[in-house]
């Protein structure tokens, strides 16, 4: 598939590039503003994708192919447009107007309503990002999306690292800083890329017959968008309300530890869906079939080995990038990582579900997970501390994954790579072992951490290259070839 592996690498420079802004705030900052970054970066991810109504999504599967000569297409991306900066006004008024209550309910202190303003900002910002790298992949101009996904991640650290470093400046005035920046450029982004005055020059009225196609696709996908940000983070308010925003912040730098792994699921699912739908129009079932076990084979090779890591010496690498205020157990990592990686295997097995029954009964599947995740929360958090939410997070990821995987499986009779799945955990054993030992013998400072990193990981590709094919990471340098 053309352009899979820049937007591989975009998205591997991101997650790295962004790694960096874990050990400068925690190092700089203090923890509680450090869960005031990472719960405002929250806030702009849950509402981003209820605001957008899903139309990300909707351009994917009705203008796979789109390219701004087509008005009528132009029209409905207009459509879309407006509709987002509608709903995102009113969002904005409604929240300036209840401020406090609002800084109440994200950080648990109504003081702390003068980071409004900046979430209002960062949230725009990102609203125009995510549509336009929606509208960028869809007009298969892949490679600038991926210029722009790097250099988004590159802008973010360094304007904070200039603010708070470089100047010597506060947290408020660092944050302030990067938002306005990356509205302002965003903004430019989106005019020059789309070619904003084209469509507003076409209007609305040739796109009125596809306004009720559109919304019937799109809007029963928004109570389960709403559903998932609830299942995904409402961990972080019970904790911020019941242990407050320092344990927040020990619970958030563990999570962005463990978060390198949704580099290895948004990439595929990225690519995936695109794929899928084009496969499904076609009815190339078989294709998919054989794609699907590539894809799920390609994922446990990358998430196995990053698990057995991240349990042995997870907590040790935290602590380097971060300091003494961030330590955390290695269960507690492990559990995070984990959670992340099932919900993972989720979103690969619900595209099939999505395709072939649409996306009105996905809530009710969300729905139960929800529900479940905020019962153990409230039940763990208050008794165990943060352990309680890495717990919750893992008994409700794992129904979803099941329920979708059993409905996915009925739909295309396919197999799970269980051989595989068997092969790869052996060879990421034996890697595990190395580091366990090389941490008895060496230490956990960080050179020995990055020397034991090192051998182990060229153990680990030796004992892939002698292995299996089938099961070979490897073979996931050569992604294009998974789409044959």
């Amino acid at each position: 598939m053309k352009g899979t592996f820049s937007y591989a690498s975009a998205r591997f420079a991101e997650r790295l590039i962004s790694f960096f802004i874990l050990p400068i705030l925690t190092k700089i900052v203090t923890p509680e503003e450090y869960a005031i970054w990472t719960q405002s970066i929250v806030i702009a991810g849950i509402l981003m994708p209820i605001i957008l109504l899903k139309f990300e999504t909707s351009v994917v599967k009705f203008f796979p192919n789109w390219n701004s000569q087509n008005k009528k297409e132009n029209s409905v991306i207009l459509f879309m447009l407006t509709l987002i900066l509608f709903l995102f006004c009113l969002i904005t008024v409604i929240v300036l107007i209840f401020d406090e209550y609002v800084a109440f309910l994200i950080f648990g202190d109504y003081q702390l309503s003068i980071y409004i303003p900046i979430i209002i900002g960062l949230l725009l910002s990102e609203l125009l990002f995510e549509f336009l790298i929606a509208l960028l992949r869809i007009s298969n101009r892949i490679n600038n999306l991926s210029i722009y996904i790097t250099t988004k991640s590159i802008w973010r650290i360094a304007i904070i690292t200039l603010v708070l470093i470089g100047i010597d400046s506060s947290f408020y005035l660092a944050f302030w800083s990067f938002v306005l920046f990356q509205l302002v450029v965003t903004f430019g982004l989106f005019v020059w890329e789309i070619n904003l005055f084209s469509l507003i020059k076409v209007g609305l009225k040739k796109s009125r017959s596809n306004w009720v196609k559109i919304l019937k696709f799109s809007l029963p996908l928004v109570p389960f968008i709403i559903l998932m940000m609830t299942h995904n983070f409402v961990d972080r308010f019970i904790i911020t309300h019941f242990l407050g925003l320092d344990s927040l912040a020990i619970y958030s730098a563990a999570f962005s530890l463990a978060a390198i792994i949704t580099f290895f699921h948004s990439t595929i699912s990225f690519m995936l869906f695109t794929e899928l739908s084009k496969k499904w129009a076609n009815k190339n079932k078989a294709y998919i079939i054989n794609l699907l076990k590539k894809i799920f084979t390609a994922y446990l090779a990358l998430t196995i080995p990053f698990l057995v890591y991240i349990g042995i010496a997870g907590s040790d690498i935290l602590l380097v990038l971060t300091t003494k205020d961030y330590v955390v157990s290695s269960k507690l990592l492990f559990l995070i990582s984990f959670n992340i990686a099932i919900f993972g295997f989720y979103q690969f097995t619900y595209h099939i579900v999505l395709l072939e029954r649409g996306s009105s009964n996905a809530p009710i599947m969300m729905l139960l997970a929800t529900g479940i995740n905020i019962l153990i929360n409230l039940t763990l958090v208050p008794k165990i501390g943060i352990l309680g939410a890495a717990i919750a997070g893992f008994i409700s990821n794992s129904v979803i994954a099941i329920i979708s995987y059993k409905i996915s499986q009925n739909i295309l009779k396919y197999k799970f790579p269980f051989k595989e799945c068997v092969k790869i955990s052996i060879r990421s054993l034996i890697m595990g072992v190395v580091i366990w030992q090389g941490m008895i013998l060496l230490g956990n400072d960080i050179i020995s951490l990055l020397i034991i990193s090192v051998i182990a990981g060229l153990i680990y590709i030796l004992l892939d290259f002698f292995g299996s094919k089938n099961s070979s990471f490897i073979s996931i340098t050569k992604i294009d070839s998974f789409l044959k």
